[in-house]
């Protein structure tokens, strides 16, 4: 769980939703499965076969839906699989929420059933995007679209949580440091980045997860750094520390859970020019193409107007949490228009 800095009384009292996830953990599910105050189930399917991971999710998620009885089910998306299972356990009695993330849309491997996924949510069901343009997309199709970006909140500061895991990592202190939580993903420009590393002396770079070899090898070997595959709290320690965060796409219409953590810790943020995230940043954050060169030249500047960027974005998180208070209390209302299986 995150470190916050005060807790909020959770919306859902009454009712019995629950918040389906096909993955071992995503900062976006539980966020907004806590601050509605329902029961997250969130299952990665183990090692193996993708066929052989989701058999085992579906068995599971029948299991876990048929004792729980829930009143609604929120379930992330894609997985379009994920989705089938929650509908074939739960019935047609039972409405479902569908948390539709970028790939759902764009991601090669899943957009092909985009229109499935919508079939499915259509009234008395409902869908929660990242942004407008993704909305528009949903309301063309027939289902009801709320706007909900990933769970804005506050962070500890990084003197309240200790020191880092890894003694390694202390070595992050010595000089500014720029964090990209990536997952070497279609829409993530790894070549760009790669040669953005050699352009930033004074400024290192740490990249997270488990990237390609090839990656490796192209990035600056004396300037970058591969935690690996952290926990939460020594991700957290990581981000505090951070100067910078780096979100980049290549895709429209894609919104950044890094762009969403700088947000929550108050950081400075370079991020990739698209239209999504120029309107939703504005001038809180450095927003360039997709380009190395751009990359380096912006993590410079950010380095340098540390402190100016840091303030825009704490003004910003105002705006935003009340947008958030908004997109929640619909989500609540939803909710609690059904009668569910009670």
């Amino acid at each position: 769980m995150p470190a916050e800095v005060s807790a909020v009384r959770p919306l859902v009292d009454e009712k019995n939703p629950v918040f389906v996830s096909w993955i071992d953990f995503h900062g976006r599910s539980e966020g907004i499965a806590r601050r509605l105050g329902i029961e997250e189930w969130a299952q990665g399917g183990g090692n193996g076969p993708v066929p052989l991971r989701y058999l085992r999710l579906w068995a599971a998620t029948w299991k876990y839906l048929r004792r729980k009885k829930p009143t609604e089910v929120i379930v992330m998306q894609p997985p379009v699989v994920a989705l089938l299972a929650v509908r074939a356990a739960v019935g047609r009695n039972v409405r479902i929420c569908g948390d539709l993330h970028t790939g759902t849309f764009y991601d090669p491997k899943w957009k092909w059933s985009t229109k499935l996924v919508l079939k499915v949510l259509k009234a008395p069901n409902i869908s929660i995007v990242t942004n407008d343009a993704l909305a528009a997309k949903v309301r063309s199709l027939g289902s009801e679209a709320v706007v909900l970006h990933d769970l804005i909140e506050s962070y500890e500061p990084a003197e309240a949580l200790g020191p880092f895991e890894d003694p390694a990592l202390e070595s992050l202190l010595e000089c500014p440091y720029v964090l990209v939580p990536i997952t070497y993903s279609y829409d993530e420009p790894l070549d760009e980045l790669a040669a953005a590393t050699h352009r930033t002396p004074g400024v290192r770079w740490v990249f997270t997860g488990r990237p390609p070899a090839s990656f490796v090898e192209q990035c600056d070997q004396s300037n970058t750094v591969f935690p690996g595959f952290v926990s939460r709290e020594e991700y957290l320690r990581l981000l505090a520390h951070a100067n910078i965060l780096l979100a980049p796409t290549t895709e429209e219409d894609t919104m950044q859970r890094a762009g969403y953590e700088a947000m929550c810790a108050g950081k400075a943020l370079v991020t990739s020019d698209t239209a999504v995230l120029r309107d939703f940043f504005a001038d809180a954050a450095l927003t360039v193409p997709p380009k190395s060169e751009r990359f380096a030249a912006a993590v410079l500047r950010a380095a340098e107007e540390q402190e100016t960027f840091e303030g825009r974005m704490k003004d910003l998180k105002v705006r935003r949490e009340q947008e958030q208070e908004d997109a929640l209390a619909r989500l609540v209302e939803w909710i609690n228009e059904g009668k569910g299986n009670q």
